[in-house]
């Protein structure tokens, strides 16, 4: 049977286990939610309705929380359980049925394997990394329900190109006519007209109860959680749409029109949008923030969120196996960092690093908003990152090293933006630079001493 989606949604959606190999069966339509915790401007919700009145099913959303992800803490635990309990708040307001579980003491059975048995077909949205890529493709080994994947995070979606791409300005020139026609038009939702399908009434979730997380003591089910209860949550950002789009709006209010002339500053609070985990948990639409935009004039703040981010997820998209390897940046790279790894570096320690001991101060501030704040500017991130590359005793430990302390503290950790910048530190997205330095050879160098002479650092 062909399934009429509306072209905004076909664009956005591949199936990772096409009807053809297993026919939709007569149940119900399940609409796994992880990475785009909102009910609205949801291209993967939207596709889940469209299937569900096509093949007159109820229609189920699932979504949960695993113990099992990496560098899961109480910080990443806070503000994803903050931002599932908006979506399951948005979701009841439009009358959609939800079922939340929150993997813990008591509570670890294999609710998301069992509903995908019991599905005529499942949707989910595209996250190019692991581990829901690794998730997916267990999920697609161990069921025979048609699975379908929606990107719900890129203006430009990222099947829409066959390769990953390494320039910046390649990319742009590839999809600047895709994102001029699409941030233009309002985004439509389909109207939920088909009915819910109730968790209670699918017979291989007898044990199953869904956690209502609006009267839930967050910090209790948390202590019932194993995950690392050391790194603890950042009470001034709060998780979930609400707070996302508060964010969102005093900035687009008060300081997008600043963006080109102050967003390089470090030392300003207000500066950048402060937006990057909203995004990469789907907490916020991408493609409001992007019409908005737009619709402010505001060309730089475009360039960063269309260009730089979504050039990030498509080459992860692209490269998701080695991305958190050597095998993730240019040949040029790895073959100037091998030519200087005899140079001498000074040797840090991971704790010294971790907390911020190093004595270089604007450094050591840099890791000190990163550990308090779960946050570091997107300018001074590039050279906090790239420090790691002189003080630690090879560039496959200084990179490892940097993705360790990016993931376990930031909360836009673990998103291909994240990646994006990581990499950039070591090559990627980026050209040689003469004269080769020590230790950094031709990759483009940044000095602390020198970023910190541009700064207020007090």
């Amino acid at each position: 049977m062909d399934i009429a989606f509306p072209d905004h949604l076909s664009e956005r959606l591949r199936w990772a286990v096409p009807p053809e190999r297993h026919p939709f069966e007569d149940s119900f339509v399940l609409y796994w939610m992880h990475s785009a915790l909102r009910a609205h401007e949801n291209p993967a919700l939207d596709s889940a309705i469209c299937l569900a009145r096509e093949l007159g099913l109820p229609l189920l959303v699932y979504h949960g929380l695993s113990e099992e992800y990496p560098y899961a803490s109480d910080r990443h635990h806070t503000f994803l359980l903050q931002g599932h309990r908006d979506a399951q708040r948005e979701l009841a307001d439009r009358g959609i049925q939800a079922a939340f579980h929150l993997q813990r003491q008591g509570n670890r059975g294999s609710y998301l394997r069992d509903l995908t048995r019991a599905a005529a077909v499942v949707v989910t949205e595209e996250m190019p990394l692991q581990p829901v890529t690794g998730w997916l493709e267990r999920l697609a080994l161990k069921s025979k329900t048609p699975i379908a994947v929606v990107d719900t995070s890129c203006v430009a979606p990222v099947h829409s190109l066959d390769r990953a791409f390494e320039r910046a300005f390649e990319f742009r020139e590839r999809v600047q006519s895709l994102h001029a026609t699409r941030i233009s038009q309002p985004y439509r939702e389909q109207v939920v007209d088909v009915p819910g399908m109730p968790v209670d009434a699918i017979e291989e979730l007898e044990d199953f109860q869904s956690l209502c997380l609006q009267t839930a003591d967050l910090a209790t089910l948390i202590g019932e959680c194993k995950i690392d209860h050391t790194v603890a949550p950042v009470p001034d950002t709060p998780g979930g749409s609400r707070a996302g789009y508060a964010r969102w709006d005093a900035f687009r209010e008060e300081n997008l029109r600043k963006y080109p002339r102050v967003r390089n500053d470090a030392a300003r609070y207000d500066g950048v949008s402060r937006m990057s985990a909203y995004l990469h948990y789907g907490m916020v639409s991408p493609f409001r923030i992007a019409r908005e935009a737009a619709e402010a004039g505001a060309d730089k703040y475009l360039d960063e969120l269309l260009v730089w981010r979504e050039l990030a997820f498509h080459f992860c998209y692209h490269r998701h196996n080695d991305i958190d390897c050597f095998d993730a940046i240019p040949d040029w790279a790895r073959e100037t960092l091998d030519k200087h790894l005899n140079d001498p570096r000074e040797n840090y320690s991971w704790e010294t690093l971790s907390r911020a001991g190093t004595g270089k101060r604007l450094w050591d501030l840099a890791q000190q908003s990163l550990f308090r704040h779960g946050e570091l500017h997107n300018n001074l991130r590039m050279t906090w990152g790239k420090a790691f590359l002189t003080w630690i005793r090879s560039p496959n430990a200084a990179l490892a090293t940097t993705i360790d302390l990016n993931h376990r503290y930031a909360l836009d950790g673990r998103s291909p933006s994240s990646y994006g910048g990581i990499l950039w530190c070591y090559g990627q997205f980026d050209r040689p630079f003469q004269p080769e330095q020590p230790v950094f050879g031709a990759i483009r160098p940044r000095f602390i001493e020198e970023h910190a002479h541009r700064l207020d650092v007090d």
